[in-house]
């Protein structure tokens, strides 16, 4: 079977080309500093353990590592006397993270039957925004594009909210696109808004999506069953807030939106992660790249320095950010 390849637009230097830069400078402390501070024509080998030692690997960092838990609410009628956004939730919380490495944020269904978790992880964002600026290239050869197709004229849908068809490109070359369909997207003004927003969830399955088969750890209070959403879900959100404030002149989708959106300084740092830098463990005979678990505690280290609205409140145009390629 032949391996597959990213597009262009995804690919990233190997760990053999990153040791070729002409300036390696060996970190192993004030990590976020050292990197903030780098510039795109040098590499840095950090030397640490960046995964804490009570998981036996990556992958179960990502599935039981701390999260920061977004507020959790009881009731419409508490969400709605209290009116707050889910970009103030996550100022909130994002502002007052501990000094620790975790691996995501969850919000939580307060309405209705499924009351399953949703989790969201920081490195799935920056993933989701990449791809939602490939998909709004101008003047390419193939002119990808992100498809939405919105169902949101039934008398449910103010209680309910709109369902929503996507189609997104896949980052892998000669693949097909991925189509799936978002429930539970609030796109009339109303406080039923408020539990909506919480409960949106997507028919998606992508092969990572696929095999993050959890089960309960011992140190957490919450059920097991979590939703975790992927950079698939994220580029088709984004473009549904496009779709409806650029056709419809609606922000409701934008306003109660569950996905935290970097800044370009946050893509900046994101870019250095995997194509300026390499981290060799205690595990480690050779310097490699980062992995996702790795990248996602980097990512809560600028969290923790810049404070919420200088990493993940975009300001500007997110489709005319620049990515290095």
């Amino acid at each position: 079977m032949a391996k597959e390849e990213n597009k262009e637009f995804f690919k990233e230097p190997t760990a053999a080309k990153i040791l070729k830069y002409s300036k390696i400078s060996t970190i192993s402390k004030d990590l976020v500093n050292r990197i903030l501070n780098m510039s795109f024509d040098e590499a840095a080998i950090i030397e640490a353990d960046l995964i804490p030692k009570d998981y036996d690997n990556s992958r179960k960092f990502l599935k039981h590592g701390p999260e920061v838990k977004l507020r959790r609410f009881n009731s419409l009628e508490e969400m709605a006397d209290i009116r707050e956004t889910p970009v103030q939730s996550r100022e909130e919380s994002l502002n007052n993270i501990k000094n620790r490495a975790y691996s995501g944020y969850s919000f939580k269904p307060f309405i209705g039957t499924d009351k399953k978790t949703r989790k969201v992880s920081l490195v799935e964002c920056l993933k989701g925004t990449k791809l939602y600026r490939y998909a709004n290239q101008e003047g390419t050869k193939f002119n990808p594009s992100i498809s939405v197709k919105p169902y949101d004229d039934a008398t449910g849908v103010e209680k309910d909210g709109a369902e929503i068809i996507t189609r997104v490109p896949s980052r892998t070359k000669k693949m097909p696109n991925y189509e799936f369909k978002f429930s539970s997207v609030p796109v009339i003004d109303s406080d039923k808004k408020w539990g909506i927003a919480y409960n949106i969830t997507t028919t998606h399955n992508c092969k990572s999506k696929l095999y993050n088969i959890r089960y309960k750890h011992k140190s957490e209070k919450e059920t097991s069953k979590q939703f975790n959403f992927c950079a698939h879900e994220i580029a088709a959100y984004l473009s549904i807030v496009d779709h409806y404030w650029n056709k419809e002149k609606n922000l409701i989708p934008l306003q109660m939106n569950q996905f935290a959106i970097p800044t370009q300084e946050t893509v900046d740092y994101y870019v250095k992660l995997t194509d300026n830098c390499l981290i060799k463990t205690s595990e480690d005979k050779n310097p490699r790249k980062l992995n996702s678990a790795e990248k996602e505690i980097m990512l809560w280290g600028l969290v923790k320095k810049l404070k919420h609205d200088d990493t993940f409140f975009a300001k500007d145009k997110v489709k005319e950010y620049n990515w290095g390629v």
